[in-house]
């Protein structure tokens, strides 16, 4: 008859149930049924052994105090002396013990139950408060001498939600000047588009739906128009815009794609896959979004980055001094990777450039903005 969390003792009239937090008595009088609570505050093994002390306990006092002072013997306990003993701890049952119909019992046990096992549950389990911060996006003004830097560190969010929130085409520069939108927030700002939805976004950012419609307070996640501004919250950008990025700050061809001079023996000639651009020890980017495949020596290309990018393209880095980042590694469009140098076989310094789509190299020049 016992399980976890409750129990029930039964001899003759008196009833004793053991929750797990309280003991309940019971007792079927004449008059009516008298029902006395006991919180109990150590459970578990001992919770037999603590039922049947109670019920012991309570069962001589009902029978000792029924009987006069100085009567106390065990022939006065006998036969109907019991039933009279009873009758009489009936009739000087405790104040605070209150009465109830035995109508009322069942529905007080179920009660009880009902208690003790929500007590018991995880639904009723402690959980902290969630102080969401609601959604406020400001706009900032860019003083002479501010970086992303500087700035994301003044609203306390990452260079990423600036620039996925801005369009900005560099993690490093921004122009003094400008006005950007920056959310209180970690994420990225996003104004709707044509054959866009609230589904498709958290699909593409591996965000939550209701992540998404609970931000902004959207009710309907079919009800937004076309320009509506989205906040999708702990979003990164992929690409800082469409396209690629040139690598370098410099924007000089030193030599272009197609047709050379081979540089080391001018009686030959060679076909240029890349482009070179002149740069000299600066920071090299990653053109776009995508994943290092290739990091280390490449013979004649001297020290060399591959990047994976979605949709079948290559980007490749060529004759750098340094390399900083790893073969595996994730990297955002703009995100410095190495640094320009004159490593294998190189008559200078400079960044040699090169993309291929789907296998087939292209000339970066018509790709690069």
């Amino acid at each position: 008859m016992f399980k976890r969390g409750f129990a029930t003792y039964k001899i003759k009239n008196l009833t004793v149930n053991i929750f797990t937090h309280e003991v309940v008595f019971i007792y079927v009088g004449k008059k009516g049924t008298y029902i006395k609570n006991i919180q109990k505050r150590r459970i578990g093994l001992y919770t037999r052994i603590f039922a049947m002390c109670i019920f012991i306990g309570i069962t001589f006092f009902l029978i000792f105090t029924a009987v006069p002072s100085g009567e106390a013997s065990t022939d006065k306990l006998a036969g109907d002396n019991l039933s009279q003993a009873i009758a009489a701890a009936e009739n000087e049952a405790d104040e605070n013990i209150k009465i109830y119909s035995s109508n009322d019992v069942n529905n007080i046990l179920e009660d009880e139950k009902l208690k003790n096992d929500l007590l018991l549950s995880s639904k009723t389990d402690y959980s902290a408060p969630v102080n969401e911060t609601p959604l406020k996006i400001i706009t900032h003004k860019v003083k002479p001498n501010e970086s992303l830097g500087s700035i994301a560190r003044k609203y306390g969010v990452s260079i990423d939600t600036i620039c996925g929130s801005n369009n900005l085409r560099s993690y490093d520069y921004v122009e003094p000047g400008a006005t950007l939108r920056i959310p209180n927030k970690d994420g990225i700002l996003y104004n709707m588009k044509e054959g866009t939805n609230i589904v498709n976004l958290a699909s593409k950012y591996k965000i939550p739906v209701e992540k998404i419609l609970a931000v902004n307070n959207i009710k309907n996640p079919d009800f937004v128009s076309v320009g509506e501004l989205i906040f999708i919250p702990d979003a990164k950008p992929f690409n800082l815009f469409d396209g690629f990025l040139w690598p370098v700050s410099s924007r000089k061809i030193n030599c272009g794609f197609g047709w050379r001079r081979n540089p080391f023996n001018s009686e030959y000639m060679e076909f240029h896959r890349g482009i070179d651009i002149a740069a000299r020890y600066e920071a090299v980017k990653a053109t776009k979004y995508g994943q290092v495949t290739y990091a280390g020596w490449m013979s004649g290309y001297g020290n060399a980055i591959i990047i994976a990018h979605p949709g079948g393209w290559k980007s490749l880095y060529g004759h750098l001094s340094r390399i900083m980042v790893s073969e595996g590694q994730y990297v955002k469009q703009g995100q410095i990777i190495a640094k320009s140098g004159n490593t294998g076989r190189s008559t200078g310094p400079h960044l040699h450039f090169e993309l291929i789509s789907g296998g087939n190299h292209t000339n970066p020049r018509k790709y690069l903005k």
